[in-house]
């Protein structure tokens, strides 16, 4: 230690701790297997690297030293703290055993292989920051001190494992670029974005947590990830791009391939959350302001949050959709669907399968969607919605018995069209043949004709009673 004291005139030596102060080193300094409880630099000039390589340090202090660039590598150091580089100067610390490392207006900086017990710190940003394969306790990046014409840092995070959370608070980037990370919670806080976020294979075990974040137009993705607790987003932004001529001011954060447990959103200004390929597990929260969903026909949702909506007819159900999603599709009506089927709300789980069936046929081609949306949706009702077949019963009814006294089968000579009589007993006829009670044909109309049409009547009455009965006795035992 006392040969390391004598590089500076200005130093204080105690026990195996030193302090140098306000000193001028014309070449490289190299720290080489120092051991040692502190040392401290401070206010140095070093026209060179400064580099630490093997040492065991309980606490290195680096702070106000102009150098071209700093290396710490292969060492064991207790606390590490580095502050006030210059701007040009490139910090790199690697394949070291650290128990908290702060960084504080920094330039360039590398972080590669390293284990830290407790906390990374970083704050102050004046240079992008690149980590790699690390292992860390929690991982902090707050604030900066950049812009202008030394443009706004990047941060790349690669390889990380982090045993609590990571936090990126207060912060305007260039980008942010997440890759095979693990953590427990990751929080995005009041972070400004010039480029889309992009995070690809994210694993939290605990929860998500994005507050107030501004991304330009372009969609930001989260790809391949896995969040086995809650994705909070809240506030989310868009840009003010002057460049820009898009008429859609809609801020985009998209899921790809991704599971979350659950999902919840609300903005004050228009934001979309988009599932492509993914599924939510647990609930999928009410949006609020100005936020919606999107989901596309490979997502699923396990539950929704439904919040005493009631869903009595189409209208509601759509005015509902509309809120909540950005268009009324298939998996959106089979996430409301799903939710109610929970809740054993039988008679609003039908109308949504009767809407969700009639959409799906909708996008047939001309003939098959005629006779689905025409016939198994308008006439049958998809079998879940009885009114239908019921509606189309009583008006065969009410037109054959018209048919029948318009055509004088049952009217009795001399007798007229105004004549009650004769057009009760034609509508009780054609009551008998569409419900196949079973009174008979007159004598006037046993011709091969008139008992064809009387067997094609008695079959259809036999389809809609049976289908109506059906779907009622269902109903009665659900």
């Amino acid at each position: 230690m006392e040969d390391l004291a004598r590089i500076g005139r200005q130093r204080t030596v105690s026990d195996r701790s030193v302090h140098l102060y306000q000193d001028e080193v014309a070449t490289d300094l190299l720290l080489d297997n120092v051991s040692a409880d502190r040392v401290s630099l401070d206010r140095m000039s070093i026209d060179g690297t400064l580099t630490v390589r093997s040492c065991h340090v309980d606490e290195l202090v680096v702070d106000h030293v102009e150098t071209d660039a700093l290396l710490v590598v292969n060492s064991r150091i207790g606390r590490l703290t580095i502050r006030n580089v210059p701007v040009g100067c490139e910090i790199t610390i690697t394949d070291s055993a650290l128990g908290f490392l702060a960084l504080h207006s920094c330039g360039q900086t590398r972080l590669e292989r390293l284990r830290v017990e407790e906390l990374v710190q970083v704050n102050a940003l004046r240079g992008p920051i690149r980590i790699s394969n690390t292992r860390v306790s929690s991982l902090t990046v707050r604030s900066q001190a950049t812009g202008g014409r030394l443009g706004r840092p990047r941060v790349v995070v690669r390889g990380l494992r982090a045993r609590e959370d990571i936090t990126f608070d207060d912060l305007w980037l260039s980008a942010i670029e997440i890759d095979d990370v693990e953590t427990p919670e990751l929080t995005l806080q009041r972070v400004r974005l010039d480029e889309p976020l992009r995070a690809n294979e994210l694993r939290c075990s605990e929860t998500v947590r994005v507050n107030g974040l501004v991304i330009p137009a372009e969609d930001s993705t989260i790809s391949n990830s896995t969040v086995r607790g809650p994705v909070e987003v809240h506030n989310l932004g868009l840009c003010d791009s002057p460049d820009s001529n898009r008429t859609d001011a809609t801020a985009r954060l998209s899921l790809h391939n991704t599971t979350v447990m659950s999902l919840t959103s609300a903005s004050d200004t228009a934001s979309v959350i988009s599932l492509h390929g993914s599924a939510v597990t647990g609930t999928l929260g009410l949006p609020s302001g100005g936020s919606r969903y999107s989901l596309d026909s490979s997502s699923s949702v396990g539950d929704m949050e439904l919040a005493g909506e009631v869903f009595r007819n189409g209208t509601q159900v759509l005015s509902f959709l509309e809120r909540s999603f950005t268009e009324v599709t298939a998996a959106a009506l089979e996430s409301v669907r799903s939710a109610l089927a929970r809740r054993n709300r039988n008679r609003e789980v039908d109308e949504l399968y009767y809407l969700a069936r009639q959409r799906e046929a909708a996008a047939l081609p001309p003939l098959r969607r005629t006779i689905e949306r025409g016939i198994l949706g308008g006439v049958l009702g998809w079998g879940v919605r009885a009114r239908n077949p019921a509606r189309v019963l009583a008006v065969g009814v009410v037109l054959t018995g018209l048919v029948l006294h318009l055509a004088g089968a049952v009217r009795e000579s001399g007798r007229d069209l105004t004549d009650v009589t004769s057009a009760g007993k034609s509508f009780v006829l054609a009551l008998a043949l569409w419900l196949n009670v079973g009174t008979g044909m007159p004598s006037e109309l046993k011709t091969a004709a008139w008992s064809a049409l009387a067997v094609s009547f008695t079959a259809a009455g036999m389809l809609f009673t049976t289908l109506i009965v059906g779907i009622v006795i269902r109903k009665l035992v659900r």
